[in-house]
């Protein structure tokens, strides 16, 4: 075998032992997180179940379903990932899964979302009180083809927890998620 195929190998070997000898207690601390951190973990921590409206083109009346929304604390507290489930949706069921986090250099929270109805979303979101999250308006492509800009604020009082999510599609029409929940407790 050529000897540019083991290059990698013996820096490695080198590197190894010393992992093992570093110490610990010398490991430069790290600053604090900044309090949006926290705000925005606290926040979204726990269960929540919710009741759901969804109205939208084609739809006689407005559909209501129940879905869950379970987060619990990540990356050494910085961060939530949630799972998400309705059963019964005009869709049928729906699952969606989430990691959100405030960005202390770019000093937004990214609300990262992947659903069951193949949508893969990052929005970047500013606390616009101390209870209200509002997220930029983020233009994606619809599997289906076309495009749509989603609108989506969130806000908190005490345990209560409303969320409402707008898609105005390409041609002017729209979509609209609702949801009100009550915290159920933190995992």
């Amino acid at each position: 075998m050529p000897r540019e195929r083991f290059a990698w190998f013996i820096p490695a070997l080198l590197l190894v032992p010393g992992l093992s000898l570093a110490d610990p207690a010398k490991a430069p601390q790290k600053p604090p997180p900044a309090p949006e951190v926290k705000k925005t973990v606290d926040a979204f921590a726990g269960s929540t179940p919710f009741d759901c409206e969804l109205s939208a083109p084609g739809m006689d009346k407005p559909a209501r379903f129940k879905m869950s929304f379970s987060c619990k604390k990540t990356a050494l507290g910085r961060a939530v990932q949630c799972a998400s489930s309705a059963p019964k949706t005009p869709m049928g069921p729906w699952e969606g899964h989430f990691m959100i986090a405030y960005d202390e250099g770019g000093k937004a929270v990214h609300f990262m979302a992947v659903t069951s109805e193949a949508e893969v979303h990052d929005h970047v979101c500013q606390w616009k009180d101390p209870q209200t999250l509002t997220c930029d308006p983020l233009k994606y492509a619809l599997p289906t083809g076309g495009t749509a800009t989603e609108d989506v604020t969130m806000t908190w009082s005490g345990k209560k927890v409303t969320f409402t999510s707008t898609e105005v599609m390409a041609d002017g029409s729209k979509a609209v998620f609702h949801g009100t929940g009550t915290r159920t407790g933190k995992p």
